[in-house]
C-alpha cells in the first residue's frame, strides 16, 4: 500500500480517535475565545490528477456548514486579533485555497459569494494567467491556473489574495538571495496586479521541511505581516504570525471528517 494510500486510511482513523476520545471536546473548553483555525484547501475541482482536489459539491456542503455553526472570518482579521489578544467567537475559522487553479474562480468562487465565505487565495505567480507551462506540470497537480482578470475580480469582490512565490518553490531549500527575490517579487507582481497591499505568505509544500526561522525572518524583511505552513493545528495569541498552522481539507473525506476537523480532530495529524 503507498504512503498516500496509508495517509487517506489513517486521517478518519485519527479524526475518530479524537473525536471520541474527547479530545476535540477539551480543546474547545481550552480554547474557547483564544483561538482561531485556519482551513486549507489545494484546488476545488474532479481534477484526476489532484489528489487532494475537493470537488465542487463537497465544497459547497463545507462551505454551507462553516456559513451556518461557525464564525467565518478573513485570515487578516483573525491575524490580527491574535495579534492584538482581542477574544474571538467559539467557532473562528478562515479559509484559504492555495496554487492559484483556474477552477477557484469556475467552481469555488461562486460558491463563496453564495455563502458570504471570507477566504484569501495565494498565488504562485509564474503560473498565473498560464495554461501546461511544462514547470507547472513539473511542481503542481494541475496546469490550468487563474488569468488576472479573474484575479482582479474577485479581489473587487472582497476576496483577498497572497503571495505563494513565483514559482511554487520550497524557500528552505534556496539560497538566501533567491529566497529573496521569491519573496519580494511575487509580492510585488500581486499588488501591481491588485492595486492593494499583501499582506499574507504561503509556505509552498508547507513541511517542516520547507520553512525555517531564516526563512520566516525573511518573510518578515520582505514585508508580509503573516505566514501559513501546512503543519496541523490551531492558532493562538502565542503563535508565531509568521509560521501559523493550518488544518487541510482533502478530497475524499466526509461531512462528518469534516465537521470533526473544524472541531480541531486533526490537529494530533
Amino acid at each position: 500500500m503507498s504512503r498516500a494510500a496509508i495517509k487517506r486510511l489513517g486521517r478518519p482513523i485519527v479524526a475518530a480517535l479524537a473525536h471520541y476520545g474527547g479530545y476535540c471536546a477539551l480543546a474547545g473548553r481550552l480554547w474557547s475565545g483564544r483561538a482561531g483555525r485556519i482551513l486549507s484547501y489545494h484546488g476545488i475541482s474532479a481534477c484526476p490528477a489532484n489528489a487532494y482536489a475537493v470537488s465542487a459539491e463537497d465544497f459547497a456542503c463545507q462551505m454551507r456548514h462553516l456559513a451556518t455553526q461557525t464564525a467565518p472570518v478573513s485570515a487578516d482579521m483573525l491575524v490580527a486579533c491574535l495579534k492584538d489578544g482581542q477574544p474571538l467567537p467559539d467557532g473562528t475559522v478562515a479559509v484559504t485555497i492555495d496554487d492559484g487553479y483556474a477552477d477557484i474562480y469556475t467552481d469555488a468562487y461562486p460558491i463563496l459569494a453564495q455563502y458570504a465565505i471570507p477566504v484569501t487565495i495565494f498565488l504562485p505567480v509564474d503560473f498565473i494567467g498560464t495554461k501546461g507551462l511544462p514547470d507547472a506540470a513539473a511542481r503542481m497537480s494541475q496546469t490550468d491556473f487563474l488569468t488576472w482578470d479573474q484575479v482582479r475580480e474577485m479581489n473587487r469582490n472582497g476576496i483577498s489574495f497572497g503571495s505563494h512565490t513565483m514559482g511554487h518553490l520550497s524557500l528552505a531549500r534556496l539560497a538566501p538571495r533567491e529566497v529573496q527575490t521569491q519573496l519580494e517579487r511575487s509580492r510585488a507582481k500581486i499588488e501591481d496586479e491588485i492595486g492593494r497591499a499583501v499582506t499574507g505568505f504561503a509556505y509552498p509544500y508547507g513541511t517542516v521541511r520547507d520553512f525555517n526561522p531564516g526563512v520566516a525572518h525573511a518573510v518578515a524583511e520582505a514585508g508580509y505581516r503573516w505566514a501559513v505552513t501546512g503543519v496541523s493545528g490551531v492558532n493562538t495569541s502565542r503563535s508565531d504570525p509568521f509560521t501559523l498552522r493550518r488544518t487541510k481539507i482533502e478530497r475524499g473525506d466526509s461531512m462528518s471528517l469534516f465537521e470533526r476537523a473544524v472541531r480541531g480532530a486533526l490537529d494530533p495529524w
